[in-house]
């Protein structure tokens, strides 16, 4: 897999990263997920569908401890309120996992980690950021207002969000590493080419 992802980051990090972005989504399903939650996840995504991953925030940048997206639990299902930003895929993601607090107070082991279908009502998206480079790659804001969902889509138990964020983290790190040795092969084959010329 990793080479898979060098030689598409040689010929376009911006396709490179939306198809990461995907493979990121799909951690916090295989680290946390049910068995059931695993097969209705690769069922969206296999059939040539995004998803996107959804922590950072405007004002807690990549501190998943400053979440300020809520969930509360009301009967059989959660509600989701907040904001989330500088989401890779968020503007063509059918499906998410977002990452919501339970219990402010409760800092980090407030967190609790969500799949969350595109198509509820309340998920709407922001504005696509302009970027400078990697442009074929869709970045944008994803808001949750009163989105309900199932507890059955709740990822692991109540308060694991944070863990399961970092495990996925870890795991996408490599990942990064391989597109942007791609790029960099790509730029030496094209200042190669350019030398001759």
């Amino acid at each position: 897999a990793l080479a898979v992802h060098e030689e598409m980051g040689k010929v376009d990090a911006g396709f490179a990263t939306t198809m990461g972005a995907t493979g990121l989504a799909i951690k916090p399903v295989l680290i946390a997920g049910t068995p059931e939650q695993k097969q209705y996840y690769a069922d969206i995504v296999t059939n040539g569908k995004f998803a996107a991953f959804c922590l950072t925030e405007p004002n807690a940048g990549s501190d998943a401890g400053a979440t300020k997206t809520t969930a509360v639990l009301d009967g059989d299902e959660y509600v989701i309120n907040g904001r989330k930003c500088f989401i890779t895929n968020g503007g063509i993601a059918d499906v998410y996992v977002v990452f919501a607090t339970l219990d402010k107070s409760k800092g980090l082991k407030g967190i609790t980690a969500f799949i969350v279908e595109r198509n509820r009502p309340g998920v709407s998206t922001g504005k696509e950021e302009d970027k400078m480079g990697i442009r074929l790659s869709n970045t944008c804001d994803v808001l949750f207002e009163d989105v309900r969902v199932p507890v059955a889509n709740r990822l692991g138990a109540e308060g694991e969000g944070f863990k399961i964020a970092m495990k996925t983290l870890d795991l996408s790190r490599p990942y990064i590493g391989a597109i942007a040795v791609g790029i960099a092969q790509r730029a030496l084959d094209e200042a190669v080419k350019y030398s001759k010329e």
